[in-house]
């Protein structure tokens, strides 16, 4: 991010990029967390395999919403400490991960990824099944799922912009 990006670019990129991961390599975990790193340079492609697992809420199992996980950990990798006796900064990234958590519920009415296609298609999808992954991709599942991607990171990009910004204020 240089000086010259405005706030809604920079958010708009993300949430562009994030979108387009979802829709052309899959995993929406990865695909909100990819964004984000490459927009704010942090993290690393340890960080981005670590989150693979978490797509299709979790492990195939409906639950969090992927894209919100790699928001969430976007968001500790930039507040968390590798010191495990620093509570301070566990207490900044659990505060963090839960106003993106609230802030993406408020947006999306639910973070539940079952819920999520419910609200869109009247029903949801077991993808570890192949004939209920098919009928996901037939009804436009990615289509759609990566516009949740891309909202996820874009809030996630959000509460990283103000960061910075409060950081910079108190320098």
């Amino acid at each position: 991010m240089d000086g010259k990006d405005s706030k809604e670019e920079i958010l708009n990129s993300v949430e562009k990029m994030a979108t387009e991961y979802e829709q052309t390599y899959r995993g929406c975990a990865r695909s909100s967390l990819a964004a984000l790193q490459r927009q704010f340079f942090f993290g690393n492609d340890e960080t981005l395999k670590a989150s693979t697992p978490l797509a299709a809420g979790i492990a195939f199992k409906g639950e969090v919403c992927g894209g919100l996980l790699g928001g969430i950990m976007a968001l500790g990798i930039l507040t968390a400490s590798q010191d495990l006796s620093d509570s301070r900064a566990m207490g900044k990234a659990m505060a963090m991960g839960y106003r993106l958590y609230h802030r993406f519920v408020k947006e999306m009415g639910t973070a539940h990824c079952f819920k999520i296609q419910e609200m869109k298609w009247g029903r949801h999808f077991n993808l570890a099944d192949p004939k209920e992954y098919e009928d996901f991709q037939k009804a436009g599942g990615y289509a759609e799922c990566s516009k949740v991607v891309g909202k996820a990171a874009r809030l996630a990009a959000e509460m990283i912009l103000e960061l910075r910004e409060k950081e910079g204020e108190k320098k």
